[in-house]
């Protein structure tokens, strides 16, 4: 067994976002399979508590903040560096983010640890590789595809998202590490087209939830949204309300939209049925009383994740062709999939009028949930026994 290494700007504990939830279950599923797993956590917000990730790391945490004046000079400037590229829809170098502060760390913790393997997330943090000794191997959790982004989302309105490079810079990123591992085998494709380093397909880790025999659904006409305030979720939620929910209501009068996590704060509908809950610590409970789970999502990269949580709850899932992405296989049996605002309403009513068809759709994405997840484990544990085998 190997002593592992993750590196992510986001925390494991709370998982309020799809990114923390991939870092906090990809820890877990190394655990499963015996490794010594420690967390970097390279902390962006300045006074972020970090009790809960403390309370399941204990002392396998490691907690980069960069808090020297120095620090704060280059955050300044890395941070005008990023709104003018947002601003202007620009491709940023890849390493707009890096603090060079954080490289010294790492360099200082891998003397007082032996590790084997470091799995960094996303290609712009990709930098502490070059602090990283040859014998280790390194690998880059990507999560999504970056280059060109910013042209994505300029095309559907939403500007100032997140993060966006070109080809080139991306290929720079992926070049820095041993392996790659892409989220979904079209990232991964885009992948191999930058690289030639080994680029590996491991989705989403989040084991299946316990689902009741025949997978039974809440008797409510609830459909249900998770998702935080990004704006392809407010994008894709806003479509939903204006194009989607008048005809379900039409047709079944007490359907109602429960909207979950930070995307609450993104919409500020006042329709009838629509009820938002914030941020909820117990999932399970609003996923066992929805009666479907939504994801009308329109656009987007890499794997919605919000798709694949549904499935892992062995929930009934009406989504669209970018909601699907990556779990194409399952379409039409493990979930279904709209192409058009009419075909959306319509499988929703007839999913809301039909509570047989709904257990049934839900049992089916209970098994392909448990393939999915053993499948993208074993993908996992294929490239980082490469370590062992060194």
């Amino acid at each position: 067994m190997s002593k592992i290494l993750l590196v992510a700007p986001v925390p494991t504990h709370p998982s309020t976002t799809g990114a923390s939830a991939r870092v906090r279950h990809m820890a877990e599923g190394l655990l499963s399979m015996g490794h010594e797993v420690h967390f970097l956590h390279l902390q962006q917000a300045l006074w972020a508590s970090d009790t809960a990730m403390r309370q399941y790391w204990k002392d396998r945490l490691h907690v980069f903040r960069g808090l020297t004046p120095a620090s704060f000079v280059g955050r300044g400037r890395r941070k005008l560096l990023r709104v003018t590229g947002k601003t202007f829809h620009l491709n940023l170098p890849v390493d707009s983010y890096f603090e060079p502060a954080c490289a010294r760390y790492v360099r200082e913790l891998l003397a007082h640890h032996a590790f084997e393997v470091i799995i960094v997330s996303y290609v712009f943090y990709s930098r502490i590789f070059e602090s990283v000794p040859g014998p280790v191997l390194k690998l880059i959790d990507t999560h999504d595809v970056f280059s060109d982004r910013y042209g994505l989302y300029r095309a559907h309105g939403q500007a100032r998202e997140f993060f966006s490079t070109g080809r080139a810079e991306e290929g720079k990123a992926l070049d820095r590490a041993d392996a790659v591992l892409a989220i979904q085998e079209w990232d991964a494709n885009h992948f191999r087209s930058l690289t030639r380093k080994p680029v590996a397909v491991v989705g989403h880790l989040a084991p299946a939830a316990a689902v009741a025999p025949g997978g039974a659904v809440g008797g409510t006409r609830a459909m249900l949204f998770v998702g935080g305030p990004m704006g392809i979720n407010a994008h894709g939620v806003a479509w939903f309300l204006d194009h989607v929910f008048p005809t379900v209501r039409q047709h079944v009068a007490d359907a109602e939209l429960w909207l979950v996590g930070g995307i609450c704060g993104r919409i500020d509908s006042a329709a009838p049925g629509v009820h938002r809950f914030g941020f909820v610590d117990a999932l399970e409970d609003l996923y066992g009383r929805a009666a479907v789970v939504i994801n009308p999502q329109q656009f987007g990269t890499g794997l919605s994740i919000k798709s694949v949580d549904a499935l892992l709850h062995g929930r009934p899932l009406v989504t669209t062709a970018s909601g699907a992405r990556g779990l194409e296989e399952g379409a039409g049996s493990a979930f279904v999939q709209a192409g058009s605002a009419q075909e959306f309403g319509s499988l929703l009513v007839d999913l809301l009028r039909d509570p047989e068809r709904r257990a049934a759709l839900a049992e089916r994405a209970a098994d392909f949930a448990r393939s999915y997840h053993q499948r993208n484990l074993q993908a996992l544990a294929d490239v980082v026994n490469v370590a062992t085998a060194r």
